[in-house]
């Protein structure tokens, strides 16, 4: 189950780039949710979006130009969101199965510099 966590709209930035690419996604579903979290491979890197709310202990953290974002414990309690930037990269092979890959890009974290 998720549970909303007392955390006001803690929520990563986007680039430009990232923004354009949520918007058309946006504009062609219903309802998005943006993951961070860990996949067992790639440590707390993750950017997973999602047609489907995530199951089990994910915590809800905020809304990101309306799409839901969820945290995998520990990082609602550890990660400081707003060194935290999403971008998006062409990619044409992708071994997953988040929504941008439909359009060949995969979104990525990279932390705010400065």
């Amino acid at each position: 189950m998720c549970d909303q966590i007392s955390l006001e709209d803690m929520v990563p930035s986007l680039t430009p780039a990232a923004a354009e690419i949520l918007g058309r996604l946006r504009a062609e579903n219903k309802e998005l949710h943006l993951i961070i979290g860990d996949t067992g491979c790639c440590g707390y890197s993750n950017v997973f979006l999602t047609r489907n709310r995530p199951a089990g202990d994910y915590a809800e953290v905020g809304v990101l130009d309306g799409v839901r974002v969820y945290l995998r414990p520990p990082m609602d309690k550890t990660l400081d969101l707003s060194k935290v930037l999403i971008d998006v990269v062409e990619s044409v092979a992708d071994d997953s199965l988040s929504v941008e890959t439909e359009l060949g890009y995969r979104f990525v974290l990279r932390i705010k510099m400065g």
